[in-house]
């Protein structure tokens, strides 16, 4: 039987770093429905590899496919060996999530993974909108160009401009707009980074530190940060929480919807591609930082009228790109 061809990646508008190395991308899939050992056995069915119990409801997939692959209980909790700690853990199966973490992939690896992903769906995993109160998430991690390039500056700016848009058009899970996992950016932060056009990662670092100390956002820039430069990461983020250095994006907006047939993890690689393509748009990043400023100054527009403005300016080029 020929095994279904899963979803299409396509590659992101810069292809390598700066040094030449092929931009992988790492993902994090969190889902209910299943344990932890139940989910690394239907990926040892179809990836291959050793099953290795490393600690308390954390496995590692050794040698699979695509590399090693962690599945984990996706909480803190899990690393206390106490009874009434694992009973807890048990009771609270139907909100705390298993996350599958990936090597960096290709997109030849993407494609695997997001075979896994179909398996998991057809063993019972469950996604965001199978109940209240669940929010469960798909992080994706692709390699920056180099942290102070153009494009990973340009690429900021073009999710925090964005942003808005992404949340309406990619219908963001309820429970996921409530919890304080993947907050907004503040708006004053992109105020400042249309105003003041920060030159390399150290400025725009700076910025950032003015207006969130948080990695709940839908885009978490502090392992960049902490990559980058870690001394002047801490200085500007003196509590910053467990923060594992790296110089990827921490793209932590999307839902995971594994659970639904027609969904596949080229939706979420699609947002972050669409971030991609807009920050290498000169005009269109010209136009998105004119609107913004025009925006901001009417002081009884919000969000929803960003969206809109940001709705008609995407609509607009394409028209113009088709033209």
């Amino acid at each position: 039987m020929t095994e279904p061809r899963s979803a299409a990646f396509r590659p992101l508008p810069h292809a390598t770093t700066t040094t030449g190395d092929p931009r992988l991308c790492g993902v994090e899939i969190e889902f209910g429905g299943m344990t932890e050992i139940g989910a690394a056995e239907v990926t040892q069915r179809l990836l291959g590899g050793t099953i290795d119990e490393t600690g308390p409801r954390h496995l590692i997939l050794r040698d699979s496919e695509i590399g090693d692959v962690g599945i984990e209980l996706d909480t803190a909790l899990r690393k206390a060996d106490m009874a009434v700690v694992n009973a807890g853990l048990d009771m609270a199966r139907g909100l705390v999530p298993v996350e599958i973490i990936s090597a960096p992939l290709d997109t030849d690896g993407m494609e695997r993974l997001d075979a896994l992903r179909d398996a998991l769906r057809q063993a019972g995993a469950t996604g965001s909108r199978d109940g209240v109160l669940l929010g469960f998430g798909i992080h994706l991690n692709p390699a920056v160009v180099a942290p102070d390039d153009p494009v990973t500056l340009s690429t900021i700016l073009a999710y925090g401009l964005l942003e808005d848009w992404m949340r309406a058009h990619w219908d963001l899970d309820g429970t996921r707009r409530l919890l304080p996992f993947v907050d907004p950016w503040p708006r004053r932060l992109v105020d400042d980074l249309v105003a003041e056009a920060p030159e390399d990662l150290t400025a725009l670092r700076r910025i950032y530190a003015r207006h969130t100390h948080s990695r709940n956002h839908g885009l978490d820039l502090m392992p960049l940060f902490a990559h980058a430069d870690p001394d002047g990461f801490a200085e500007d983020f003196p509590s910053p929480g467990k923060t594992s250095a790296r110089p990827t994006f921490h793209f932590r907006l999307p839902d995971c919807r594994i659970d639904e047939p027609a969904w596949s993890l080229a939706e979420p690689w699609e947002m972050w591609r669409k971030v991609e393509c807009a920050a290498g748009d000169k005009a269109l990043m010209g136009c998105l930082r004119t609107a913004w400023r025009i925006n901001r100054d009417k002081w009884m527009n919000g969000r929803s009228d960003w969206v809109r403005t940001v709705s008609e300016i995407l609509e607009e080029t394409a028209k113009e790109a088709g033209a």
